[in-house]
């Protein structure tokens, strides 16, 4: 159940100005703080999406409680989620074990191998290692 709703329902993002925006009046974000979000109704304007459809976890050990409130809340509402996709996601979530959906070790090494970190204003992507390019010593 878990490895389909990471691969299949849910992304990873850096908040850009509109994400900024749209959270003024909520938990605040910063610019290119990392957020996990539904795919299907990520490309329609913020206040159209059913609630709990983006997260924007305070660090990587938070990941799975973010996303233990959009499979609650969210996923079922979704109107943008295809029926075909919403019928295998009822049906695997109907029988995962409670340990198979809350499991924080999974997000965890999950978001480290997509190259998470956490940083003083919430989850970041961590900056790609620097060898020898040029570019990087001018």
């Amino acid at each position: 159940f878990l490895s389909f709703v990471r691969s299949r329902c849910v992304e990873v993002f850096a908040a850009n100005q509109e994400d900024v925006a749209s959270r003024m009046n909520s938990k605040k974000v910063v610019l290119n703080q990392v957020g996990i979000r539904c795919r299907f109704c990520a490309h329609i304007p913020h206040r159209e999406r059913s609630g709990r459809s983006s997260s924007f976890p305070s660090s990587i050990s938070r990941i799975y409680q973010s996303l233990t409130m959009m499979l609650r809340d969210h996923f079922t509402k979704c109107h943008m989620m295809p029926g075909e996709m919403k019928e295998r996601y009822l049906c695997l979530k109907a029988n995962a074990s409670q340990g198979a959906t809350d499991s924080k070790k999974y997000w965890v090494t999950s978001a480290h191998a997509l190259g998470l970190v956490d940083s003083g204003k919430g989850i970041r992507f961590k900056l790609p290692t620097c060898g020898h390019h040029r570019a990087c010593h001018e």
